[in-house]
Formats: C-alpha cells, structure tokens, sequence
C-alpha cells in the first residue's frame, strides 16, 4: 500500500513536470507571430478609414475621446501597463487630425481613424518572448509597438520612436 502510494506520487510529480516543461517548450515562435500579427492587424484595422473617432474644441479634448473609443474597441489587445506617453504615440500613429475653422475665428479638432498605417518589418526577441513591429504611417512616421503575451493572450505592451 505504502509502495503504491509513492509511485502514484511519482507519476503524479512527473505529469506535473511534463505539463510546466511543455508548455514553455512548445513556444513556435512562427506560430505564435502569425497569432501576434492578427491581433496588431486587428487595431491597425479597428474602424474604417477615414472614420471620424472624435471632435472638440481642443487638441486635447479630442485626444482624450478619440483613445476612449481606441481604449474601448481594444480592449482585448492593450496591455494596462501602457504608460499615458505609449498611448499618445499609438493614438498619433493610428488617427490624423482634420482641423476645422470655426464661425469665430477659432479651429475644432477632428480626429479621423487612419488606415494609412503597415507594418514594415517584425522581430522577435526570443529572451523577452516578445514580437516588435516596426509600424509605418505614410511611408514617414515610424513607431516600435511591442506585443508581449499576458493572460494567454498576445498585447500591445510598449510603443516607442525607433532608435
């Protein structure tokens, strides 16, 4: 009985073993780029083009909006870890301010979803396990958004200018 009860132990220990290797072993760094790529594709993508996100009397009113909608629509593919600065250069890299004169001399703010958007290049960091995708807005502007997986899902959890 004793005997029995340690060798259920044993193969319980060892399916535990198994279980924690395999799933860091089982990392396909091909695969899991296609699963990256869909979910940065899928905010590059969010709304139409040329979709008006947000309107207000300030710059900022209509930043603040337009993230909101960002924020909301999403929600499943941004990391909470953002800092407000990494969430100014996606919201930069994904709208384009369509300023308008007031009746009183004054402008509003329009800000416009931009498809004008691809991704130039992917990396992988196999240390980090993290995907980098050098984004391109009009053939000029460049950001680095970092997609790192949290809760089993893969989330945008860094924007930075390239070096």
């Amino acid at each position: 009985m004793k005997r029995a009860i340690q060798l259920m132990s044993i193969v319980v220990l060892g399916m535990i073993m198994v279980a924690c290797s395999s799933s860091s072993a089982n990392f396909d760094p091909e695969e899991e780029k296609k699963k990256a790529t869909e979910v940065m594709e899928g905010v590059l993508t969010s709304f139409e083009d040329q979709e008006k996100l947000a309107e207000g009397a300030t710059r900022d009113e209509s930043n603040q909006i337009a993230w909101d909608k960002i924020k909301e629509k999403n929600s499943d593919a941004l990391s909470d870890d953002l800092s407000n600065e990494e969430e100014k250069r996606l919201l930069y890299i994904l709208t384009v301010n369509k300023a308008e004169d007031t009746a009183n001399g004054g402008t509003k703010s329009n800000l416009h979803f931009n498809q004008n958007t691809k991704i130039k290049d992917t990396i992988f960091n196999e240390e980090d396990k993290t995907f980098n995708f050098d984004i391109e807005m009009f053939g000029v502007d460049n950001e680095i958004i970092t997609l790192k997986k949290q809760e089993d899902a893969w989330k945008i959890t860094k924007v930075t200018e390239p070096e």
